[in-house]
C-alpha cells in the first residue's frame, strides 16, 4: 500500500507527522527532517484509527509511549489502518500460530493432566499479549485466527474449565468404549468402574472396596489404553506384589489377544529385571530370601553359634529370663529365629530408630549381631536379597542406566506398599516424565505393617506423589447390605481412613453378623455344632474358619474330620492375614479374646518391631481394626463370631454395645 500523507493543513498548526508509510516490518513515520521506523515489537496495541469532524488520527501504543499521527484524510486513513493492523497481528501470527499448535498437541493428547496443564500455562504465561482482549480483523487467515481464538482461550482458562475438558473427555471416551465396558468382564463394569479406567491424572489412586472388582479395573484398564489407541502392549506395565496375584493377572489378560506384550511383573521380578538389563549380569538372589525355612535355619544356626560367646550367651538369657520367663540354661534358638527374623529384615531395611527405650536396646543388642551374620553372609557369598533388589534397581534407574520402556505403570494391592517401592515408583515416574502411575488399592485392608507396608503412602498419596485423581469403587459384589454397614461403620471408627460409601448387590433383611459366647475349651464343639447347621440349611456352603493366631484354628486332624462329616461343605482354615482377597459363604471367626494373644493383642509396652518399622498410626489399634474388617468382608451371608465368655474381645464388646444394626447375639 502507498504512503497515506497527512492533510496539508496538519503543517499550518505545526503538526510533526508529514504521512505514514505501512511496510511488513511496521509502520515507518515520515516527520519534517526524518524518518522514524517502527518495529511491530515496539508497537504493544493494533494501531487504532480515531474519527475526527474532518479528519483521522492513527494511534500508535508504543513502548516509548503514544504516538498519534494526525490530520489523515477519511477514506486513506480507514484503509491505512487496516493494513496497519493486518500486519500487526500477521507478525504475531508467526509466533502464535506456532504457540497455538504446540498447546493443540498436548489438548488432543487425552486427559488433560495436572502437568500438561502446567505446561500449558507455562506456555502461555510467557505470552506477552492478553490476546482475549484485542478484536481480530475480518482479513485474518483462518488458521492465524482460528490459533488466537486459542490461545486468547487458554490465557482465561481456570481450575473450572480444566475440569469441564476432563468431564468432556471422559464421557467421550466412556460413550466411544461402551462396548468394550459392556461386555469385557461376565457382567458390564459398573459407572464407577468405567470412570476409574478412562481417568488419566499423572498419578492415579483407585480406592476399591472389599469385593469391588479390582482386577476386573486393572484388566479393564488395559483394554481401555490398548484400544483407545493411548499405548502399546509394550508400554505398559502390570505391578502386583505375589506370583499367586501376578498369575492371576497374566490369565485374565491371556484371555483377549491384543494383550499379548503386556508385562505382567512382581516388584522383587521388576527389580532382578532392571538390574539385569542396566549392568548386564542378573544378580544371585540368595536362598535365605527365596526360601523362608532354610531363612530360619540359619538364623537359629547363627543364634546358637553367637550363644557360644560367654558374654552373648549370659545376655541372651538374661533377656530370656525377664521377657520369656525361661530358666532352662539352653534356649529354644529355632522359636527365637522366628519371633526374630522380621526384626533383622526391618532393622537391616531401616536402621536403627533415633529413639529407643532400655528394654528395646537390650533386645537390639542381640540383634545386631545376628544381622552382622546374615549381612556377612550375603557378602561372602555374592548374593543379595529382595531388599537388596528394590534399593539398587532404585539407584539404577535414577542414575539414568536403565531406559524406561513404560508409558503406563498400574500397581495392584497398593496400600500394601513399603516406602522403598514406592521410591522405585518414584524413579520410574522421573525417569519418563509422560509416566501414569495407575494404583489400585484399599486403605481400609491395610494390614501388613509388619512387613515394612505403610498406609500414610495411600492416605496421603498425593502428598507424596503429586498430582492425584482419586475414583472410589462404590459397588461391592461380595456381600450383602447388612455385613457393609456394619463392617464400614466398625472400621471408619478410624477417622484417618479415607471415607467411601459402598452399595451391595445382595440385600438381607435380618441380622447377619452373630455373636457366640464360648467358653475356651467348648470352642470346637462349638465349630462342630455350626458347620452342622450351615450344612443343614445350605449342604453345598463354603465356610471360612478365620483367626488372628494360628494356634486358634483347628489342627490339621480335626479339619479333615470335619470335611469327612460335612462332605458337602467347602471348609478351609486360615489366619486372617492369609485370608486377604479370600470369600466364602460363611465366615467363623475364632480367638475373639481379650490379651496378649486376643484380638487385639494388648501390649505392655511398645515393641522393638514397632520402633523398627513405619510409625504407628495414633489411633489405638488401628491396623488390628483393620484386620478384623478384613475378616468380616470375606463372608458373602453370614459371620460368626466365636468370643471368648470370659474376656471377650474388645471388638466384640464394641459391636454389641455399640448400637451396631445387623450384629445379633446368637442362639444357636
Amino acid at each position: 500500500m502507498h504512503t497515506c500523507k497527512a492533510h496539508w493543513l496538519g503543517q499550518l498548526f505545526n503538526h510533526p507527522f508529514l504521512a505514514v508509510e505501512p511496510t511488513e516490518s511496521g509502520p515507518v513515520l515520515h516527520l519534517r527532517r526524518e524518518q522514524h521506523a517502527l518495529h511491530w515489537e515496539e508497537v504493544l496495541t493494533p494501531p487504532e484509527l480515531e474519527r475526527g469532524r474532518l479528519f483521522r488520527q492513527l494511534v500508535l501504543n508504543c513502548r516509548q509511549g503514544q504516538l498519534v499521527c494526525a490530520w489523515l484524510p477519511r477514506a486513506r486513513a480507514e484503509a491505512l489502518a487496516e493494513r496497519l493492523k493486518l500486519g500487526w497481528f500477521e507478525h504475531h501470527a508467526a509466533r502464535v500460530v506456532p504457540l497455538a499448535e504446540r498447546c493443540l498437541v498436548l489438548l488432543e493428547a487425552g486427559y488433560l493432566r495436572q502437568s500438561r496443564w502446567q505446561q500449558l500455562r507455562g506456555w502461555v504465561a510467557a505470552e506477552p499479549v492478553r490476546w482475549h482482549e484485542q478484536a481480530l480483523p475480518e482479513t485474518l487467515s483462518d488458521r492465524a485466527r482460528a490459533a488466537f481464538e486459542l490461545v486468547a482461550t487458554l490465557q482465561q482458562a481456570d481450575a473450572h474449565w480444566r475440569g469441564q475438558c476432563l468431564q468432556e473427555y471422559c464421557a467421550q471416551a466412556l460413550a466411544a468404549h461402551q462396548a468394550l465396558f459392556d461386555t469385557l468382564e461376565a457382567h458390564p463394569l459398573t459407572p464407577a468402574q468405567r470412570r476409574a479406567c478412562v481417568t488419566d491424572e499423572d498419578h492415579n489412586l483407585v480406592l476399591a472396596g472389599a469385593g469391588c472388582g479390582k482386577t476386573s479395573v486393572m484388566v479393564a484398564r488395559t483394554a481401555f489404553l490398548l484400544a483407545s489407541g493411548q499405548a502399546e502392549a509394550d508400554e505398559l506395565l502390570l505391578l502386583a506384589f505375589g506370583n499367586e496375584a501376578a498369575a492371576e493377572m497374566r490369565t485374565r489378560l491371556a484371555r483377549r489377544p491384543e494383550n499379548a506384550g503386556v508385562q505382567v511383573s512382581t516388584f522383587h521380578a521388576l527389580g532382578l529385571m532392571i538390574i539385569g538389563q542396566a549392568t548386564g549380569r542378573t544378580p544371585a538372589l540368595s536362598e535365605l530370601a527365596r526360601n523362608e525355612q532354610a531363612r530360619l535355619r540359619a538364623l537359629a544356626r547363627w543364634l546358637e553359634q553367637l550363644a557360644d560367646d560367654a558374654q552373648y550367651g549370659m545376655q541372651l538369657l538374661a533377656w530370656l529370663r525377664q521377657h520369656r520367663f525361661q530358666t532352662v540354661p539352653t534356649p529354644d534358638f529355632a522359636r527365637l529365629a522366628r519371633e526374630w527374623a522380621p526384626l533383622v529384615a526391618a532393622l537391616k531395611l531401616y536402621g536403627e530408630p533415633e529413639q529407643i527405650t532400655p528394654e528395646q536396646e537390650a533386645q537390639l543388642a542381640l540383634v545386631r549381631p545376628l544381622l552382622a551374620r546374615y549381612q556377612q553372609h550375603l557378602r561372602e557369598a555374592g548374593e543379595i536379597d529382595f531388599d537388596d533388589m528394590i534399593e539398587q534397581a532404585t539407584e539404577l534407574v535414577r542414575g539414568g542406566r536403565f531406559v524406561v520402556p513404560w508409558r503406563h505403570v498400574l500397581v495392584d494391592e497398593f496400600q500394601d506398599i513399603s516406602r522403598e517401592r514406592a521410591g522405585l515408583l518414584l524413579a520410574l515416574r522421573d525417569a519418563a516424565p509422560e509416566l501414569s502411575l495407575f494404583c489400585v488399592g484399599d486403605d481400609w485392608q491395610a494390614i501388613y505393617r509388619f512387613s515394612g507396608a505403610d498406609v500414610s503412602l495411600t492416605t496421603d498419596f498425593a502428598g507424596f506423589f503429586g498430582a492425584t485423581a482419586v475414583t472410589a469403587l462404590d459397588t461391592t459384589f461380595r456381600f450383602n447390605n447388612v455385613i457393609e454397614r456394619v463392617a464400614s461403620r466398625f472400621v471408619t471408627r478410624n477417622p484417618h481412613q479415607l471415607p467411601k460409601t459402598l452399595s451391595t448387590l445382595e440385600r438381607s433383611e435380618g441380622p447377619c453378623v452373630h455373636v457366640l459366647p464360648v467358653a475356651d475349651n467348648e470352642t470346637m464343639d462349638v465349630v462342630a455344632r455350626l458347620l452342622g447347621q450351615i450344612a443343614a440349611q445350605r449342604p453345598n456352603a463354603s465356610v471360612y474358619l478365620l483367626s488372628r493366631f494360628r494356634f486358634s484354628l483347628p489342627d490339621d486332624a480335626l479339619l479333615a474330620g470335619w470335611r469327612k462329616r460335612f462332605a458337602g461343605l467347602h471348609i478351609d482354615a486360615q489366619t486372617l492375614h492369609g485370608a486377604k482377597g479370600k470369600e466364602s459363604d460363611c465366615v467363623i471367626m475364632l480367638g475373639l479374646s481379650r490379651g496378649r494373644y486376643g484380638f487385639p493383642p494388648e501390649k505392655k509396652q511398645a515393641s522393638l518391631l514397632d520402633a523398627l518399622l513405619p510409625v504407628e498410626e495414633d489411633f489405638p489399634h488401628a491396623e488390628e481394626r483393620r484386620l478384623f474388617y478384613v475378616g468380616l468382608t470375606r463372608a458373602r451371608e453370614q459371620v460368626f463370631l466365636l468370643a471368648d465368655r470370659q474376656i471377650p474381645s474388645p471388638f466384640v464388646k464394641e459391636l454389641l454395645e455399640g448400637g451396631y444394626p445387623g450384629v445379633s447375639r446368637w442362639q444357636g
